[in-house]
């Protein structure tokens, strides 16, 4: 039996800046807190709109502001191990379209 993580049935997070490996543009691993999570079923993305009148960002002279960011939720598993139980995580592509952030985790039933 894996050890369990004490991971509460749903958390939101502060949004903790991650770095996410991708194929096509979907994330395939991220490391949080030092851990490799791997993603372990087909990840569902949506876009949210950014509350842009609470931002001090103004948009370039030359350019558009970005007003949606892309939200991925993802189910992931430490390392490799098909044993080691799934968490659901928000993943959520920054404006930039470089850096990521966890939004929340949510434990998965076995």
């Amino acid at each position: 039996m894996p050890p369990s993580l004490s991971v509460p049935a749903h958390i939101v997070l502060d949004m903790e800046t991650v770095k996410v490996e991708t194929a096509s543009g979907a994330p395939v691993s991220f490391i949080r807190d030092g851990r490799t999570w791997h993603v372990g079923a087909v990840p569902v993305r949506w876009f949210e709109r950014v509350p842009w009148w609470e931002t001090t960002t103004r948009a370039p002279k030359d350019g558009m502001l970005r007003i949606d960011v892309a939200v991925w939720q993802v189910q992931a598993r430490i390392g490799h191990n098909p044993r080691s139980p799934l968490v659901t995580f928000e993943l959520v592509l920054g404006q930039d379209r470089a850096s990521w952030s966890v939004r929340s985790m949510e434990s998965v039933a076995a």
